[in-house]
């Protein structure tokens, strides 16, 4: 079993190289976009945490087992203006081959006004973008496991519609005593099959994710980091750079704002659980790279800063999040989950 998951992991390195080139301009982001609230608290990653709940196993399919198995999650999130995202899946566990889940995903932008040449109306038109996607996750042995995604993606904007379809891969570590965690993530893995207009190519936001998680065994805290956008270095926009004078010349001089310490921590983001109680759990997160692309220098206020709550009620694993974006808005999110076993249980 060891064996097969070296030759899985030397196998997603390898595929990542026909896909790290041209990291730029994306399309589909609903492929992008957080809509679990578990997920959203958690800085918008969270794929090291393996215990069974359904809305990570998801997003990193190596992470379902029998205990996602019988389990429903939906959740809805309204963004700013007319903007929502909204998901809903479901998991079952069989021995013979693994957990299969199946889900679905929609990011709809609102109602726009339908205008001519000339600025007049002409009527309306809604925009939105749909993954459905079908997963498998399976236990290689006590610590391995691997999970698959097929999606199908599907885009459409007034009378332009395009579509694609992408693989996602994950292999995940998990200790005997389940108190430190270890994903590996390939995500959006394929290419548009239709797109918007001729001679034209929409590109997929392809990712490499790596991601660690620790339970403390004397505190109730969870913590984990994890490595976003590891495809690709410099992770600075072009723009950020500083401008400065020279004091000897009089001259302006243009400093690349994208060091070593400055790349590096845009690839990071951290989150903690502090596992209260069985039923209640505090959650924060703090993503530097989304800080740093969408603060205002001069009120930076809580841009890149998540926190939120999951709580049991009777059968119900309720979960909230606040998302800062920027001095904009927040978004709030909120998801539910339920296990049909424990219906049996009762």
């Amino acid at each position: 079993m060891n064996r097969l998951f070296t030759i899985f992991a030397i196998v997603l390195l390898g595929v990542s190289q026909g896909f790290a080139q041209g990291n730029g301009q994306v399309n589909y982001q609903v492929l992008q976009t957080v809509s679990p609230a578990r997920v959203a608290a958690l800085g918008g990653n969270a794929i090291a945490v393996k215990d069974g709940d359904l809305n990570l196993g998801l997003i990193a399919p190596s992470l379902l087992d029998s205990l996602s198995s019988e389990q429903i999650a939906f959740g809805y999130t309204r963004f700013f203006g007319e903007a929502n995202i909204a998901h809903i899946g479901y998991a079952h566990h069989f021995k013979s081959i693994g957990t299969l889940s199946f889900g679905i995903q929609n990011l709809g932008y609102g109602e726009f006004d339908l205008t001519d040449e000339a600025g007049n109306v002409q009527g309306s038109f809604n925009a939105g973008e749909y993954v459905f996607q079908a997963g498998i996750g399976r236990q290689l042995d006590e610590n391995f496991s691997l999970g698959a995604n097929v999606k199908y993606i599907f885009s459409e904007l007034a009378e332009y519609k395009s579509s694609a379809m992408a693989v996602d891969l994950a292999s995940t570590y998990l200790s005997p005593n389940k108190e430190f965690t270890a994903t590996l993530l390939m995500k959006n893995i394929g290419r548009s099959i239709s797109s918007y207009t001729d001679y034209t190519d929409e590109t997929l936001p392809f990712e490499i994710q790596m991601a660690i998680s620790k339970k403390l065994s004397k505190a109730p805290l969870r913590f984990s980091i994890i490595g976003e956008n590891l495809q690709v270095w410099d992770l600075v926009a072009e723009g950020d750079e500083q401008v400065k004078i020279d004091p000897l010349t009089g001259q302006e001089v243009v400093e690349n704002a994208g060091g070593f310490g400055e790349n590096l921590a845009r690839h990071l983001v951290f989150n903690a659980e502090i596992l209260l109680t069985k039923n209640f759990n505090i959650r924060l997160g703090y993503n530097y790279n989304r800080r740093q692309q969408l603060k205002i220098e001069e009120r930076p206020g809580a841009a890149g800063i998540t926190y939120g709550l999951g709580i049991r009620i009777a059968k119900l694993h309720l979960s909230y999040a606040r998302a800062a974006y920027s001095l904009a808005g927040v978004s709030n999110h909120f998801s539910v989950s339920i296990k049909f076993d424990d219906f049996k249980k009762s």
